[in-house]
């Protein structure tokens, strides 16, 4: 997702990470440890990109206290949010929500059809509302699934995706990360 919505990004005026950046994920935050130690030990310049929830803080202090990586080299993705990040995130929270549900609605149409699911607001992250919607559906929801029509429609219709707000997340995300990792 994040490369996709960098080059859209990038092609489009900018505001995408610099070209020459690669982006490994690391499978959770429970993993980010053993892959900066794995990059950091070919002496590449290593950023971590980090949910924004308590076990991802543990995470970042653990990786700075281990001297793993700097702290300035640990963003959160609530940093795309400025002055007011949301109290807690994921990569899904910096998209629009509307674009979101309409992700999952259409990657789970068979599953979802004739039920109605009540999402619980309360809950801050999008994408454990809809697991906790599906849960009381009876329903097994796994967010890689509508992630894969994000990335889908991403090379058929970018637009649909990214609107003026995710754009504005991405690009300030991608900012703070472009300045760290250059610095």
């Amino acid at each position: 997702v994040l490369s996709s919505i960098s080059e859209y990004l990038n092609a489009n005026g900018g505001g995408g990470l610099q070209e020459n950046l690669a982006i490994t994920p690391a499978g959770g935050a429970q993993k980010i440890p053993y892959m900066v130690a794995l990059l950091s030990s070919e002496q590449l310049n290593v950023l971590a990109l980090l949910d924004h929830e308590k076990d991802a803080k543990a995470t970042r202090d653990d990786l700075v206290k281990s001297k793993l990586i700097s702290d300035k080299n640990v963003l959160f993705i609530s940093d795309a949010f400025g002055s007011s990040p949301p109290k807690e995130a994921d990569i899904e929270d910096l998209l629009d929500p509307a674009v979101y549900e309409t992700l999952v609605r259409e990657s789970y149409a068979k599953e979802l059809k004739g039920l109605a699911l009540k999402l619980n607001v309360k809950i801050p992250r999008i994408a454990k509302r809809f697991e906790d919607a599906f849960k009381v559906a009876g329903l097994d929801f796994h967010k890689t699934r509508p992630m894969r029509l994000l990335l889908s429609k991403m090379g058929s219709d970018p637009k649909q995706i990214v609107t003026q707000d995710v754009a504005d997340r991405f690009s300030q995300l991608f900012a703070i990360a472009n300045a760290r990792i250059s610095a």
